[in-house]
């Protein structure tokens, strides 16, 4: 019969046990050790089920006082098997058949064990424990003995279900700081309610690389990926320079956004520099890649609106990044730079947001595919820094070109086809190059030849 204070200091001891199990990484070592000291084993073990393998993997032990041959300590396998078979825990003397094929564990007295669990009710363990020739205690185990050791099973495997959390904790946390770089990481380890679903206002980017195609064909595989890279990496630079969050790579294009998970009012006039910054920077990419066949481009497009923020991945595999119609028209409006003849385009919600001092000039109403509200675009553009990006488009004065364009639009909107055509065909002699005052003059000529369409002044896009 165990006192009282041998039963309270057995629990004492397996609750502690069970506290190193949620915290450490050795808490095999303490189990072996609680077996011995605490319950007065003479040999106890840790071991764990390989499935592979079939086998029992040794992870602790911790021998007692008693002298013998350690190599004729080892835990019955026959004994482990029949508990794995079981999956309860099982106590018993020698006579009761512990020998293995071979060897004998004729020292043996008792032997006890318990098996491990995970959460689907799978032997992925065992916890054993023995009682030898001469050892110290009752070489008989109880039934308090043995539901004591099983609740020390149970201490392991609630710390293997513990370290296999932190596991995936550790690659979500890298994860996360690769996607939202180490500050809003931290932001998002202190409230992990931020990557669950939430509505938030933010902005949008989309930026494509342009003749990715004949780009990638004449430098190859390999090459291509080192390409590739060079260019996301210095993109992606542009959107950390200016504390945005990378959402995603999609073959040749990269999709950022600002506002989430940290809110910003300047969520807009962010992502606008930050597109600003990727366009200077593609004279440059071109220069160290002078073996290209043809320079590289780049198309940017940005929107802002309401959009259902969160982890849009799984456990395994975490996106932090937006969802929802703000997220499709900011990839539209990419898509849209290659119709207007434009690199960087804004929608009238994005512009609205931005800083006075961004230069821009509204190019027209269009339709996008898959979305049937129409939508005012407007150009972003730093002529001073864009000077090397197209030297023939971004001469003259920017701001005399953006009075003329503009005003040609408000005819052109309201129909006035031939004052549109001269107007812009006279912005033309100055400014030959201008890709969207060209498109314009094109809708202006169809209009004086076909007349106004049921949708005018929008333009409803042929692609994406």
């Amino acid at each position: 019969m165990v006192d009282p204070e041998t039963l309270v200091h057995w629990l004492q001891s397996t609750i502690a046990v069970l506290q190193d199990a949620a915290i450490a990484s050795d808490f095999f070592s303490e189990a072996a050790k609680a077996l011995v000291e605490n319950i007065g084993l003479d040999t106890g073990w840790v071991l764990t089920w390989e499935p592979d393998t079939q086998g029992w993997v040794e992870r602790a032990c911790h021998y007692g006082g008693h002298a013998g041959d350690e190599a004729d300590r080892r835990p019955s396998n026959k004994f482990l098997n029949r508990v794995r078979d079981l999956k309860r825990t099982s106590w018993t003397a020698p006579e009761q058949d512990l020998t293995d094929s071979n060897r004998s564990l004729l020292p043996v007295k008792a032997a006890v064990a318990a098996p491990i669990l995970d959460r689907e009710g799978k032997v992925i363990g065992a916890l054993y424990g023995d009682r030898r020739q001469g050892a110290q205690g009752e070489a008989k185990f109880s039934k308090l003995e043995a539901l004591l050791v099983e609740l020390l099973a149970g201490g392991i495997a609630t710390g293997l279900a513990r370290l296999e959390q932190e596991k995936k904790y550790d690659i979500v946390v890298n994860q996360i700081e690769l996607i939202l770089g180490p500050d809003l990481a931290r932001e998002v380890r202190e409230n992990p309610d931020l990557t669950r679903g939430r509505e938030a206002e933010i902005t949008v980017l989309f930026a494509d690389i342009r003749n990715f195609s004949k780009i990638s064909r004449f430098l190859g595989h390999k090459t291509t990926f080192d390409w590739i890279n060079d260019v996301m990496q210095q993109l992606s630079r542009c959107v950390i320079r200016h504390q945005g969050v990378i959402v995603d790579y999609i073959g040749d294009a990269l999709m950022a956004m600002w506002g989430a998970p940290k809110a910003d009012p300047e969520h807009a006039t962010r992502a606008c520099l930050a597109a600003i910054d990727m366009l200077e920077i593609v004279p440059e990419i071109n220069k160290s890649w002078m073996q290209l066949p043809e320079r590289m481009g780049l198309g940017i497009g940005i929107n802002t609106g309401m959009a259902s923020i969160g982890n849009t991945g799984s456990h395994e595999r975490i996106k932090y990044g937006p969802l929802g119609n703000t997220v499709n028209l900011a990839s539209r409006v990419e898509g849209a730079t290659k119709y207007l003849k434009s690199y960087l385009m804004v929608t009238e919600m994005t512009h609205r947001l931005l800083d006075p001092s961004i230069p821009s000039r509204r190019l027209c109403s269009v339709r996008v595919v898959n979305i049937d509200d129409p939508v005012n675009l407007y150009e972003i553009v730093d002529s001073s820094r864009f000077a090397t990006l197209d030297p023939e488009r971004y001469q003259g004065d920017w701001n005399e070109l953006r009075i003329r364009y503009e005003a040609a639009l408000s005819a052109f909107d309201d129909e006035q086809f031939n004052l549109a055509a001269q107007t812009l065909g006279n912005l033309l002699t100055d400014f030959p190059k201008d890709g969207p005052s060209l498109v314009l003059l094109r809708r202006a000529v169809d209009g004086l030849i076909e007349g106004p369409d049921d949708a005018h002044p929008i333009w409803n896009l042929p692609g994406k």
